[in-house]
Formats: structure tokens, sequence, C-alpha cells
């Protein structure tokens, strides 16, 4: 899991200044609810490639996503399954992606 620390600029990278935004499976957050399991809101940091898989922790491979789609993302990589929809992970740079639709 990402560093606190971090929160507010991956919510501004993933959100810009709204105080709720949905994530790319379409699930709402509000920025109030990071890592609030107990909010239907609530929303924590991903890292798009996973550490464990070789990803890095440049802010280039995290995004804020509802804990829900994060959970069934899991360490999935490149290709992924969250709220009902197929994702994948395309490469934008060295070590940074981007997530698109894969349906």
């Amino acid at each position: 899991m990402a560093k606190n620390n971090n929160k507010e600029e991956v919510w501004n990278n993933t959100c810009g200044n709204r105080n709720e935004c949905r994530d790319y499976s379409g699930r709402l957050m509000k920025k109030s609810a990071y890592n609030n399991r107990s909010s239907k809101y609530s929303w924590n940091i991903d890292h798009i490639r996973p550490i464990s898989d070789g990803g890095t922790d440049k802010m280039c491979n995290k995004i804020a996503n509802h804990v829900l789609t994060n959970d069934e993302k899991g360490d999935d990589f490149p290709h992924w399954k969250a709220n009902g929809k197929r994702f994948k992970a395309r490469r934008i740079s060295k070590n940074c992606y981007k997530i698109v639709s894969n349906d």
C-alpha cells in the first residue's frame, strides 16, 4: 500500500480538485472517505503495476481507486476485471501505466 503522504497528490492526479469522482470502473469515491472501509465511497491508492510484479512507486504508476475496485484488481496485471468490466494496463513510458477498457 502507498504511503498516506501521497494521498492528496494521487487524488488530484486522478480526480482533480473535485471532492468526489468515479474511479475507472465507475464506482463513486469521496475524497473525505480515504481508507474508510465503513464508507460506501471509500478509496485508497493502487499501484497500476503492482510492486510485487516489478512496478514502481512513481506517481505515474499510482491511481486513486474505490476500495472494492482495488480489492477486485488485487495484484492482477496487465489484465483484470473490476465492477463487472475488463481492463488492461497500457504502458505509456518506462514504469508508467494508464488503465484502459479491455471490452
